[in-house]
C-alpha cells in the first residue's frame, strides 16, 4: 500500500486516472481467462462493458501485455492539407463565405468532403476576423417562426437597397430587389430615382424574368410601394401586400438578402458609373440564382429549387387532368 502511495506521487492526476483505469480493465481480463465457463457477452455483461470492447481489451493484453491497457484510443481524424486550408482561406478572403457555406462550397463544387466545425478551426487557428461584429451575432431574444411557401410565384418580396454612388458629387444610386418565398430566385435591378415609376418598370422586368406566374407582391410602407403601384398590380391582376409599419422581420428573406449583397458583393466590388455598375450587378444576380449553394435550400441554388418546384407543379396539374 506505501509503494502505492509513493508510486502515485510519482504520476499527474491524469496519468494516475489512466493507471487506475488500466488497472480494472486487467482485472476483468483475468476474470476472463480464469473463468472459463462464461462467454465474452456474459462477462461483459457483468462489468457494464460490450463484448467488443471486452475483446479489444484482452487483444491488447496479449499483445503487449499490462501497458497495452495503458494505451489511449486516439481518434482518427482527417488531417487538413495545406491545399484544402489555402481553400478555405481564399473562400473567406473572396466571397466571405462562412464556415457551414464553405464546408458546403467544397463538398459541392471541388469534391472535399470536410466538416464544418473543421473548416471553423482552420479559420480560426489563422486568426480570420468575423465576418461581421452587429447586432446579428447576438443571440435572439424569442425563438423565431420560419415560413416558407409552397409555390413559385406565390409571394415576391419587394424591397429597395441604397447604393453609394463613387462620385460623391452625384446622388446614390437604387438597387430594386425582388425575391420568390419560395424559391429565393431573384431578379435585381439598378435605378437612378426612388418612386413609383421605377418600381413599376421593375415590376415588369420581374415579369419578364421570372419564369412562373406571380400572384402576390409584398412591400413596405415606402412611398414608391403606394397607392399608383396598388393599382398597376391591381391591373396585371396581382394582389398587393403591405406589411406592418416598422416590421421589416415581415419581409426578412428580401432584407437578408440585401446583407449578402452588402457582404459577398458591394465589400468586394468598386464601380466607376451606372454602366458599371450594372454590368457587374447582373454577373452577381446569375451567380446568385445559378451558383450560389443557399444554406435554407439544403445546399440547392435558387435556379435547381425552382426547376424542382415547377415539375413537381407540372406532375401534379398532370396528376389532376387525368383523375378528372
Amino acid at each position: 500500500m506505501s509503494q502505492l502511495i509513493l508510486e502515485s506521487k510519482r504520476l499527474t492526476l491524469k496519468e494516475w486516472k489512466q493507471l487506475e483505469r488500466a488497472r480494472a480493465r486487467q482485472a476483468i481480463i483475468e476474470e476472463v481467462e480464469n473463468n472459463s465457463k462464461l462467454s465474452y457477452a456474459e462477462i461483459s455483461n457483468l462489468f457494464g462493458v460490450s463484448p467488443s470492447t471486452l475483446w479489444r481489451w484482452h487483444k491488447c493484453y496479449k499483445a503487449k501485455g499490462f501497458e497495452g491497457l495503458l494505451r489511449n484510443r486516439i481518434a482518427k481524424r482527417r488531417r487538413v492539407t495545406p491545399e484544402i486550408e489555402q481553400d478555405i482561406l481564399e473562400l473567406r478572403r473572396k466571397c466571405g463565405y462562412g464556415h457551414q457555406r464553405i464546408a458546403l462550397y467544397l463538398k459541392r463544387y471541388l469534391g472535399i468532403k470536410i466538416s464544418s466545425s473543421t473548416v471553423w478551426n482552420v479559420l480560426k487557428k489563422n486568426n480570420m476576423p468575423n465576418l461581421f461584429i452587429t447586432r446579428y451575432n447576438k443571440p435572439a431574444k424569442c425563438s423565431v417562426k420560419r415560413y416558407q411557401k409552397d409555390s413559385p410565384g406565390e409571394t415576391i418580396q419587394m424591397d429597395v437597397k441604397f447604393v453609394k454612388n463613387p462620385q460623391k458629387h452625384m446622388r446614390r444610386f437604387y438597387q430594386f430587389t425582388a425575391i420568390d418565398d419560395c424559391t429565393r430566385f431573384r431578379v435585381l435591378r439598378i435605378y437612378t430615382r426612388n418612386n413609383t415609376q421605377s418600381a413599376m418598370d421593375f415590376l415588369t422586368q420581374v415579369r419578364k424574368a421570372f419564369p412562373a406566374a406571380i400572384r402576390q407582391i409584398q412591400t413596405d410602407n415606402g412611398a414608391e410601394f403606394a397607392t399608383d403601384f396598388t393599382f398597376f398590380l391591381d391591373q396585371q391582376g396581382i394582389h398587393h401586400r403591405h406589411i406592418r409599419p416598422r416590421t421589416p422581420r415581415l419581409n426578412g428573406k428580401v432584407e437578408r438578402s440585401h446583407r449578402t449583397d452588402e457582404q459577398e458583393f458591394y465589400s468586394k466590388q468598386s464601380f466607376t458609373d451606372i454602366e458599371d455598375l450594372v454590368g457587374k450587378l447582373a454577373e452577381w444576380e446569375k451567380h446568385y440564382n445559378y451558383n450560389r449553394a443557399h444554406m435554407a435550400l439544403d445546399g440547392q441554388t435558387p435556379a435547381e429549387r425552382l426547376r424542382s418546384k415547377l415539375s413537381t407543379d407540372l406532375t401534379q396539374r398532370h396528376v389532376a387532368k387525368r383523375t378528372d
